[in-house]
């Protein structure tokens, strides 16, 4: 049984040993936490990529992302576990794009091309700090189907019907607030008055008041009346849920009711796209997600607009073909007499 530490004396300081799978399937073991006593330091050489990686998780740049973008850069730079003791000037564009696709295989083109942008923001950084003279990673062209999936109306009604209780409550929540999955699990009941939710998103630090609809708020209100945490989303067992978990907990599920790949971020899109079917101009719609960019707006709603416009073709082609018989029918008429 080990000792309690003595009085005046500091526990143990606290480690943690990491597994990252790199995308040769193969895993890597590192360890984060205080060194031990008598313990060296592990020695890194200058400029690989390890090093690049170490100043770059340092600099104020990095450090004034929001934590959910850190996590995300986080992830998938580990990949880049598999040449960090190369030179950061020896780093090709055909290795990474060999990481690149190997991603692409195991966890699909979505992932891929973040992992591609996130290292275009690493190498950018590398170069404005003369640790390289260009960055390898430039103009790389997105691979094709790496956005998230938008859930169609169907989705939605297979994952209300189907999903269990608390993802159930996420799936309405998003949708008809068309938050990111970490402000809608850091939502607070005292954020809501029955009228409205405020929050401040943490990725854009954007300050939004959106006003509840009335099927939202009916469900809200019937939340609420049995809340036992300050948070309006919780797990099965009435704890905060994580970002990361929120996730997994919707892959995993959607993917056992038969709907593989469905993100909750999914729901992001398909709240900004039923905004725009419902007529909401770009900037209303950014009013309501908080988007920066309006480019990003009409990428969420594409497929939404391209549904509507294409009804409004087939309508006018109809509407001509109709008139056109019309006026055949009428010269005929008209010949004869």
């Amino acid at each position: 049984m080990p000792k309690p530490p003595q009085k005046g004396s500091s526990p143990e300081p606290k480690r943690r040993v990491v597994r990252k799978r790199l995308a040769d399937g193969t895993v890597k073991e590192y360890v984060y936490g205080p060194r031990l006593p008598k313990e060296k330091a592990p020695q890194q050489a200058a400029d690989t990529v390890a090093a690049l990686l170490a100043a770059y998780f340092r600099s104020p740049q990095f450090q004034r992302l929001a934590q959910s973008t850190k996590d995300t850069y986080n992830r998938y730079l580990g990949y880049l576990g598999e040449i960090e003791e190369l030179q950061v000037s020896q780093v090709r564009r055909r290795q990474l794009l060999t990481i690149r696709d190997a991603i692409a295989v195991t966890s699909g083109p979505a992932a891929a091309n973040t992992f591609i942008r996130n290292c275009s923001a690493l190498f950018s950084w590398a170069r404005d700090r003369d640790w390289i003279d260009a960055s390898p990673i430039i103009q790389v062209k997105a691979l094709p189907g790496g956005h998230l999936q938008a859930w169609s109306d169907s989705d939605i009604q297979a994952a209300l019907t189907k999903l269990p209780e608390h993802l159930r409550r996420a799936t309405i929540l998003a949708l008809y607030t068309g938050q990111r999955r970490a402000d809608l699990c850091a939502m607070l009941w005292s954020s809501y008055d029955g009228k409205s939710i405020r929050l401040t998103q943490k990725k854009t630090k954007v300050p939004l008041i959106i006003p509840v609809h009335p099927l939202l708020k009916a469900e809200l209100d019937q939340w609420k009346a049995g809340a036992t945490s300050v948070f309006i989303l919780t797990s099965s067992a009435g704890r905060p849920i994580a970002p990361l978990t929120l996730s997994a907990l919707f892959l995993a599920r959607m993917s056992r009711i038969g709907l593989k790949g469905l993100n909750v971020h999914g729901l992001r899109k398909a709240a900004a796209a039923r905004l725009a079917d419902a007529g909401c101009s770009p900037h209303e719609i950014a009013a309501i997600t908080g988007h920066k960019t309006l480019s990003m707006v009409e990428l969420y709603t594409r497929s939404a607009d391209q549904e509507k416009l294409a009804r409004a073709a087939i309508l006018k082609l109809e509407f001509g073909e109709n008139a056109n018989q019309a006026n055949r029918e009428n010269t005929s008429v008209k010949s004869k007499k």
